[in-house]
């Protein structure tokens, strides 16, 4: 053993003896509470966490169930506490909002929410709120494997109720302090699990130890794999949905999400750096965070703890749990603990303990409610004046209407509307007919959002271009507009659009068959969103499907109506059920479904093509196998998972990389990879595919995984990526190394391409003009076919967001979605994921045409 190792390890026995103790309970509290002098200091009556759960905190990692339960043990034993359950996760785990302040303001606690909500309505004065509390958030756990702020959540809910101290007792007078303990619960026991199965005893500190390096998917995502700490304003997880609803009832004045990074970093707190601010945002919101970061900063230097402050992550996007309230007159703040992951690690710092990550988490959240106790009142006013301001920052913005809506895409359409609903952003009905950027919009499917609305920021992050900021340096990506990734109609106007009554609800969709029984076929629009979802249903049902590669006009009982190309035809003739039987099947499939059917009485048209065409193609049920484990972004094939589960209702195959050579794949019709690294797929798997893919299989690929394809000639093309890049040598500072390199790095854009609507992948989007996100350095050049680029960006690229001229120049013009014929088969090749982090609609409809018309996609032979 090395002399380092030895002393390390001695260091780790010596930290151990201080910060687990074997006895008596008051040691370890006084551990985590140093400012608590005195046992008397605590209610006897109230268990602390290692009493309620028989073991010292710190020393294993409390299940969720176990932390739910001690939440609940409090509310049952105090009257200054109350526990909501306000959802479920995927796995059915509850999620809970805790609700801690005196018990005289629990007794009058509705009345203190609606004086307090007065503060958001720039109508309503100052002194509508009164003596109001000031309002605290505290958000644990969103990334599961970051878990000190779990125990940590237990240890602070525990102080604030038990400790009998005068200055406790006045924060609880003057604060409504909400915990949110765990709002990553299938992610936090996926790291619990995994930390407590390895756990050695003693401990090891050794990096390698497989106690502190955790297997794929890992706990930061939920059960779908996606970030919830990206989902604030995207809202697509059930785990986001529910504590959304709670936050507009409260609207926080500081919110502060706890998280974890790398184990040989110290302690981030904020403010972000000045580069990284909005500039939809007052100035006096960011100034306020460093007078909460005083607060922070006093609780650390109490325990003698290393931190910094004022360096990275950004802060002008309300996507993440730290700027979503930033967004809507709080003080939002990430705070960044360097991880153990597990119960001592190596560090740079020395070892890393679990309890002593615990700690600083406590620290600093006592740390928040002091201070926000302390500047109460310039944090209300704060929040009025954000609200107010909003109304004139609107009023001198060019755009002053955005409408959106498509009468052919009602799923979409109500999507987007219920996801502006859920902000709390004024909706109304479009009052009469618009056409906006050459756009026409009808009333009856299209809504109007006002620009001068107490949302107007929230508004601007939906719709518009990412505001240009000060430097090029970000932290993640630089755009997440909603309105362009849905893919629905939408434009800006700089005139205000008439609008209707106001929308406060999404009405329910009227899905059935238009026209009782057919006598020829039925027909569904694929043009709807839901069209997906209604065609795997009919086929699971057994049905025969079909989809008419070109448009056609047909008579129905609603008079003559126009399907795309790609709408699915469900012929008469030929099916395992007749008549009224037949009739039943899809009405009940097109009203779950939420989709409109038709019945048609005859296969001839009124215009285009005739359902009897060779260009009404006959279709294979999908029998689609993602590829999930080590090397794969979990992210992404999260996001394919999802849309597979809970878009389409199709249940994929999940298979490991290293199956790919050993199980049967040809009952799998596509196989999809997503970006990642596939260096551990043999030779002989790589040949199976080749064997699959020719005998009529569609590889889908996205991003690294389209270029590990080209690499292995799974796939023809060029590609470019980030190892390709010419170097450049000339001289540059030291010190400037991080910055140049973020500048350079593609950080998370939408950009501006065209699409081929006749190609089967590009069925069923509304216009040739598409926005992509383009997340990575991938970069796919056109296919020497002409016919098979089926996506490709703008010479002249527009791009929302921020793009260094040099990738800027890369992009331009290069393919974003190609096929590549092999055989019988095909590989699809996506430069991006297409799915992406599960609200880009727009192009993840591509993905559900990869799947359904996958042996359809190669181009035609010549008539002999």
């Amino acid at each position: 053993m090395s002399l380092h190792r030895s002393v390390l390890l001695s260091l780790f026995v010596a930290a151990s003896a201080v910060v687990l103790p074997a006895a008596p309970v008051q040691a370890q509290s006084a551990y985590f509470f140093p400012q608590a002098t005195q046992a008397t200091d605590f209610d006897p009556a109230i268990p602390t966490p290692q009493q309620s759960l028989g073991y010292e905190i710190g020393s294993r990692y409390t299940r969720h169930d176990q932390l739910v339960a001690y939440f609940k043990e409090l509310a049952r034993l105090s009257d200054k506490i109350t526990v909501q359950e306000i959802g479920r996760s995927y796995e059915g785990r509850p999620l809970l909002i805790a609700t801690l302040t005196g018990a005289q303001n629990h007794a009058r606690l509705e009345s203190i929410r609606q004086h307090h909500a007065t503060l958001v309505d720039p109508a309503q004065p100052r002194s509508a709120a009164g003596d109001s509390p000031v309002v605290v958030w505290l958000g644990y756990s969103v990334h599961g494997n970051e878990t000190s702020s779990g125990e940590a959540a237990m240890l602070t809910a525990y102080y604030l109720v038990a400790n009998r101290s005068a200055e406790t007792q006045q924060w609880l007078q003057n604060a409504v302090v909400l915990f949110d303990p765990a709002q990553n619960p299938d992610g936090r026991d996926r790291a619990a699990n995994w930390h407590n199965a390895y756990a050695s005893s003693p401990a090891s500190p050794d990096p390698a130890d497989k106690e502190h390096v955790e297997p794929f998917p890992q706990g930061r995502t939920n059960h779908y794999f996606t970030d919830l700490n990206r989902d604030w304003l995207a809202l697509t997880q059930q785990d986001s949905r529910p504590k959304i609803e709670v936050f507009h009832q409260w609207y926080p004045n500081v919110q502060i999400d706890f998280h974890e990074m790398g184990k040989d970093s110290t302690y981030y707190f904020e403010p972000s750096p000045k580069s990284m601010h909005s500039p939809l945002l007052p100035a006096s919101s960011y100034e306020f965070n460093k007078t909460l970061a005083k607060y922070h900063a006093a609780s650390l230097d109490a325990l003698g703890s290393l931190y910094y402050t004022g360096e990275n992550y950004d802060n002008f996007s309300p996507v993440y749990g730290s700027t979503y309230p930033d967004f809507h007159g709080a003080v939002g703040v990430t705070v960044e603990q360097a991880s153990s992951r597990g119960r001592v690690q190596e560090s740079v710092n020395g070892p890393l303990t679990f309890p002593f990550t615990i700690r600083n988490q406590v620290a600093t959240g006592l740390g928040t409610v002091r201070g926000a106790v302390a500047e109460r009142e310039g944090l209300l006013s704060l929040q009025k004046s954000f609200f107010q301001s909003a109304l004139k920052q609107a009023g001198q913005q060019p755009l002053k209407s955005f409408v959106f809506g498509d009468a052919h895409d009602p799923a979409l359409t109500r999507k987007l509307l219920e996801l502006l609903l859920l902000h709390r952003i004024e909706v109304h009905a479009l009052a009469s007919a618009v056409t906006v950027d050459g756009r026409r919009f009808e009333p009856g499917s299209a809504y109007v959002v006002p620009a001068a609305q107490p949302q107007f920021r929230l508004v601007h992050s939906i719709f518009a271009d990412t505001p240009q900021i000060k430097g090029d340096v970000f932290y993640g990506s630089t755009s997440y507009a909603i309105a362009p990734a849905y893919g629905v109609a939408f434009a800006a106007s700089r005139s205000r659009i008439g609008e209707g009554a106001r929308v406060t609800a999404v009405a329910d969709a009227h899905g059935g068959v238009q026209g009782g029984q057919a006598g020829y076929a039925y027909v569904i629009d694929w043009r709807d969103y839901n069209a997906g979802r209604a065609l795997y249903a009919l086929q699971a049902k057994g049905l025969s499907t079909r989809a008419a590669f070109q448009a056609f006009t047909a008579g129905t009982s609603a008079g003559e109506v126009a399907f795309a190309p790609g709408s699915i035809v469900v012929p008469v003739a030929g099916q395992p059920l007749h008549g009224a039987a037949l009739l039943e099947a899809v009405q009940a499939v097109a009203q779950d479904s939420g989709v409109q059917a038709y019945a048609l009485a005859s296969g001839q048209s009124r215009g285009g093509i005739d359902l009897g065409s060779d260009s009404v193609k006959a279709l294979r049920r999908p029998a689609v196998a993602l590829v999930m484990g080590e090397g794969v972004n979990a992210t992404e094939i999260g996001s394919a998972w999802f849309l597979l589960d809970q878009q389409l209702q199709l249940p994929a195959s999940k298979i490991d990389p290293s199956q790919l050579g050993k199980v049967p794949l040809d009952r799998y019709t596509s196989i999809v990879l997503s970006g990642g690294k596939y260096e551990g797929v043999d030779e002989a798997a790589v040949g199976a595919l080749k064997r699959w893919i020719q005998a009529g299989g569609s590889l889908v690929t996205y991003g690294t995984a389209s270029r590990w394809a080209i690499e292995k000639k799974l796939a023809d093309g060029e590609k470019l990526g980030a190892d390709e890049e010419t170097a450049d040598a000339s001289r540059k500072a030291f010190g400037d190394q991080r910055d140049i390199a973020a500048i350079e790095r593609v950080s998370g854009n939408i950009l501006s391409a065209d699409i081929d609507t006749s190609h089967p992948l590009g069925f069923g989007t509304p216009r040739r003009q598409l926005a992509v996100n383009k997340e990575n350095a991938v970069v796919l050049q056109p296919s020497a076919n002409p016919f098979s680029t089926v996506v490709r960006v703008d010479e002249q690229v527009r791009v929302n967001g921020y793009l260094s001229q040099r990738n800027r120049a890369r992009v331009s013009g290069s393919a974003w979605l190609l096929v590549s014929p092999q055989g019988q088969g095909n590989v699809v090749l996506f430069a991006d994921d297409p799915a992406h982090r599960k609200y880009w609609h727009g192009t993840d409809r591509l993905l559900v045409n990869a799947l359904f018309f996958g042996n359809l996609l190669n181009p035609a032979k010549p008539r002999g």
